[in-house]
């Protein structure tokens, strides 16, 4: 049996990226290749409150290679993909109407994410009186924890869920990694910036 005793808080989730990793390991050291799976799916849902689905996919994600050798690259893709990724749009025309976007994804050491979209709408009128009114600005805002997965590749999937316990993956993919230096990345095909 993996134990969580000691990675297990109260948020639900493991404390940190290390935690998540030590079990991994863990899970490679004291199970055989058939039985890992099933026994990490069974320790997420006794020590941790998942359900079978969300068991599974944070199970599939992080343990996707399901080969040793691939273990520390739960820890590597996760060092660099914590941090505040940023995109913005604008739409519009100064002297009329202008509405800006703004998107961020916060990932944190300890296993939780914000997914942030702020909206600004503003108008403006030029003449004898100048005028500009803007409205209140609209924010969406989604919170979780996350894992990571153990590829190799630059495009990962990454395990998400949201505090109101819907699970789903997010696809990550590094940008020209080379000129960027793990700066920019695509989520869910869309492009973002390290804020």
């Amino acid at each position: 049996m993996l134990s969580l005793s000691t990675h297990h808080c109260l948020m639900d989730n493991f404390r940190d990226l290390s935690a998540l990793h030590g079990l991994v390991h863990s899970a490679y050291r004291n199970c055989t290749d058939a039985e890992r799976h099933t026994k990490f799916v069974d320790t997420l849902k006794e020590v941790l409150g998942f359900t079978t689905e969300q068991a599974e996919l944070y199970t599939s994600t992080v343990l996707g290679q399901n080969n040793e050798e691939f273990a520390d690259c739960v820890m590597t893709n996760g060092s660099r993909v914590i941090g505040s990724w940023v995109r913005g749009e604008q739409q519009g025309n100064v002297g009329s109407w202008l509405s800006t976007m703004k998107e961020t994804w916060q990932f944190n050491n300890d296993l939780t994410y914000e997914h942030k979209i702020e909206r600004y709408d503003s108008s403006i009128t030029t003449g004898p009186f100048f005028q500009s009114s803007y409205s209140s600005p609209k924010i969406s805002l989604e919170r979780g924890i996350w894992a990571p997965s153990d590829t190799i590749f630059d495009q990962l999937k990454l395990f998400v869920m949201s505090t109101d316990g819907f699970a789903r993956p997010v696809l990550f993919e590094w940008i020209e990694k080379e000129t960027y230096n793990y700066g920019s990345c695509s989520i869910n095909l869309v492009r973002f910036g390290r804020e």
